[in-house]
């Protein structure tokens, strides 16, 4: 299937309004719950919406929000930001119209989760119940249940 065709089928006006709709749910001049409901409408999952707060300028998989599943009592610090699926550099595909391949994964946070400011959760992933992660963290493997995540501290690169 060449990329022209690909792009018409996956990409059209669902795309379009969905685009539309994360921009809303970016905004500043909601409420994290409004937020979250806004989210809801793209597709992402939840086990109840009125339960889960959102911070300003989350921005969840924007190809495939559906794959995402927030379940009650959660927290999402403002700048987060969920992906669900990614492309491998490592095995390319031998077609010439399209060279990468892409994947997608499901993402699921479970019950009261925190998770900090400019978290980043790529690939596919489980955040087990209770657990925290830290502010700018990222996220590239399960979490167990009740884990706490942070960043190491400050490392000083270049000495003089």
């Amino acid at each position: 299937m060449s990329r022209d065709i690909e792009s018409k089928k996956k990409y059209g006006i669902t795309r379009v309004i969905n685009k539309f709709l994360q921009v809303i749910a970016k905004s500043s001049f909601l409420s994290g719950y409004m937020r979250a409901r806004i989210q809801k409408l793209r597709g992402v999952n939840f086990d109840d919406v009125s339960t889960v707060f959102f911070g300003e300028d989350i921005i969840l998989d924007s190809i495939s929000p559906q794959n995402i599943t927030i379940k009650n009592g959660c927290q999402i610090g403002a700048g987060t930001k969920i992906v669900t699926h990614y492309y491998d550099n490592k095995d390319l595909s031998s077609s010439k119209d399209y060279h990468f391949r892409f994947y997608e994964g499901k993402v699921v946070i479970e019950e009261d989760v925190f998770i900090g400011f400019n978290c980043v959760i790529a690939k596919p992933v489980t955040i087990g119940r209770g657990s925290i992660l830290g502010a700018n963290t990222v996220i590239t493997k399960d979490v167990p249940p009740g884990s706490i995540i942070v960043l190491p501290e400050s490392i000083n690169l270049k000495k003089h």
